[in-house]
């Protein structure tokens, strides 16, 4: 046997597997975007050697076969189910529109038109209604039979269960998406996860899985919602001659359809009605994986007619995969400013939309246990827009016994002091912990806090080895000399750092506050604390005071709860605190009085709404920290509400939606400007 068929052969056993796992167990084996490569693979195989392909091969199915034993009864669909090809990438739209055009040539003189919807992730469902009253509703299946799930139906939002208007027709069937709405699925989410039961994946996954509970009281009780997508038979009625009409028919008969299309005449109208969605993607409130292009026409559609698995009228133009599924090498715990024990996931480098993607963020150690993730397992990534990746969840039915237990350290991993738990996250209580110290340095120094030129990370973790910086308070008292002999450093970077030093002295008071890392008190909250406290005294003098006096005093500042409160009353309570802020003044800082409204909305960036796109000259973090402070919101997706996009290098699809829309773009150089008034 060679090695292309011994590949062919286990692609097709591989596909299988997955199609069952997806369609009939409701629990994926893998992400969408490696199923997708492997079905290219397979299908490029069949192209080179034809003669493999047989009616078993994963190419002439569409999902799974339906098992006796899923407590719902199998029933054969009357117009079969079949899939639609998925496409990547421009070329291949427009050697869609070319195959189409091909195919209509000897057949009519009619230039067809496409009509273009998202591509919705969630489950299809074929509904079918007799004298306009719903009699059944059947799972997709393999596309020749699926489930009858008509009970659950019946519960899911937006089925009409009987049509709008006087004079339905005899028989109508129409198939659509069950959805569960992003808002409505993290806040199942939550209440799963509050009475501590299992969590799902993805809305997708609870959708499928949902559907799947024999108990309709379940279904109806879970946030599901259905969008027709397509009008397939009409018996006693007449027949419509486009899907435009077919879909405001369905909403006559009230039925939900799609609040997003388009009709277009060639394949740059797809790809711009396809970069513009996935613009929005963030925004839209049900989740997809591409858009999907049909001829219009129903008169046309007969004419192209179908292959074996697919419509050659259709097709769907996929986006840049949201997840992916790669290895879990290792669990690396981090120390944070305030030595919170923070687990960060190394994964086997994947490709995630265009990025590499080589960590992802794990939060605690509830978190870790709630996902049920074990080191050598292989999980999905989601990264969406400009969110941290993060893991979604094992692929529990690939372990093979290798993997192993995380177990989270009690002790710091960086000084070996005693760890202790404080709400869900643990802390190291060593207040001299090396790390921590570096941290807080590097936040202190860092454009967020100080923003002092000169120096960075790097050259704060080797002045700490050196043995030239060991407090925050000696930052502003460094011996230049000796800094000036080490490795990388030179007479010009010691004057850089020496006048970075310098122009800090004199910062402004709630940058200062900010700066010390106290826990929950970042940039807003020293804003308003500062707006009441004009000096450092004042905000020294409240450690002197009772402590629920304080905590009161405080508390009444808007934006300051009695947590945030009693974290800096903690703060300022410690001796050890008081006199690094004391040596600091003596070393010639000096923090300036400022007049900062609590509730200024006067100015260009005060309770405007700001989107980032595109490289900046510093990280997306920091600008975002920026703007804040001046009392700015940042979100990460344009939409009506938003007042400005600020658009770096290489500025992509949202400076083009912004155009659209008509929201003003800033430059950097403009944005600073503006933060600088």
């Amino acid at each position: 046997m060679t090695d292309l068929r011994s590949e062919y052969d286990l692609l097709c056993t591989e596909l299988h597997k997955l199609n069952h796992a997806y369609y009939v167990d409701a629990q994926p084996l893998a992400s969408d975007g490696a199923f997708d490569r492997k079905f290219q693979r397979l299908l490029e195989i069949e192209k080179l050697s034809p003669g493999w392909c047989n009616a078993s091969s994963p190419s002439q199915r569409v999902g799974a076969a339906v098992t006796s034993d899923s407590g719902f009864k199998k029933v054969a669909h009357t117009v079969p189910m079949i899939s639609i090809e998925s496409l990547f990438g421009n070329d291949s739209i427009i050697d869609f529109e070319a195959r189409v055009r091909k195919g209509l040539a000897s057949e009519t003189d009619t230039q067809p038109t496409f009509i273009c919807e998202p591509k919705w992730d969630g489950v299809s469902a074929s509904l079918i209604y007799e004298n306009g009253v719903l009699t059944q509703g059947i799972s997709r299946g393999d596309g020749q039979f699926g489930e009858d799930i008509t009970n659950n139906i019946r519960a899911v939002g937006g089925v009409p269960l009987r049509l709008f208007g006087e004079q339905p027709p005899a028989v109508l069937e129409v198939r659509g998406e069950v959805m569960m709405p992003i808002a409505g699925f993290n806040a199942m989410n939550n209440a799963l996860r509050a009475n501590g039961d299992t969590v799902f994946a993805n809305p997708r996954n609870a959708t499928a899985g949902t559907l799947k509970r024999l108990d309709p009281a379940m279904v109806a009780s879970r946030p599901l919602r259905f969008m027709c997508y397509e009008v397939v038979r009409v018996v006693g009625g007449e027949r419509y001659a486009t899907h435009g009409e077919a879909m405001q028919g369905a909403k006559d008969w009230g039925f939900a359809v799609s609040p997003y299309s388009a009709i277009v005449v060639d394949a740059a109208g797809m790809i711009n009605f396809h970069d513009d969605i996935e613009s929005q993607r963030n925004a839209i409130e049900y989740e997809m994986d591409g858009v999907v292009y049909k001829v219009d026409s129903q008169l046309l559609r007969d004419l192209l007619g179908s292959r074996a698995r697919t419509p050659r009228w259709v097709c769907a133009h996929k986006f840049a995969p949201h997840e992916e599924t790669t290895k879990l090498l290792d669990i690396l715990v981090q120390v944070g400013r305030t030595g919170r024990l923070t687990p960060r996931a190394a994964l086997e480098p994947v490709n995630i939309g265009g990025v590499t993607v080589r960590h992802a963020t794990l939060h605690h150690a509830a978190y870790i246990s709630e996902l049920d993730i074990k080191l050598g397992d292989q999980v999905i990534v989601r990264r969406a827009g400009d969110v941290i990746p993060q893991i979604v969840g094992p692929v529990v039915g690939v372990r093979d016994g290798s993997e192993r237990e995380f177990s989270f350290p009690t002790q710091c991993p960086e000084c070996g002091g005693e760890a202790k738990d404080n709400g869900e996250h643990r802390f190291c209580i060593n207040i001299d912990c090396p790390a921590q110290l570096i941290r807080r340095v590097q936040y202190m120094v860092s454009r967020t806090a100080l923003n002092i030129d000169g120096i960075g990370d790097k050259a704060v973790v080797q002045l700490h080895g050196e043995g030239l910086l060991n407090s925050a308070e000696q930052l502003f008292n460094l011996d230049y000399s000796a800094i000036a002999k080490l490795e990388g450093w030179g007479n010009k970077s010691v004057d850089a750092l020496r006048d970075g030093i310098a122009a800090s002295l004199e910062p402004r008071l709630d940058k200062f506050l900010s700066s010390l890392g106290i826990p929950d008190v970042g940039p807003e909250t020293s804003r308003v604390v500062c707006a009441k406290y004009k000096s450092i005294d004042s905000l020294l003098e409240l450690s002197a005071m009772e402590n629920e006096h304080a905590v009161a005093q405080l508390s009444e500042i808007e934006g300051v709860g009695k947590e945030v409160a009693g974290s800096f009353l903690q703060f300022v309570g410690s001796a050890k605190n008081r006199d690094a802020i004391k040596a600091m003044i003596s070393f010639g800082l000096r923090p300036q009085s400022a007049e900062l409204s609590t509730d200024d909305h006067k100015d260009a960036v005060a309770s405007k709404v700001f989107v980032l796109t595109g490289a900046l000259s510093c990280s997306r973090p920091e600008m975002k920290a920026l703007i804040e402070e001046a009392g700015g919101k940042v979100t990460g997706t344009l939409s009506k509400k938003t007042d400005y996009l600020v658009a770096g290098d290489k500025a992509g699809s949202k400076l083009r939606k912004a155009q659209d829309l008509g929201i003003e773009v800033l430059s950097e150089q403009q944005i600073r400007a503006l933060l600088s008034a």
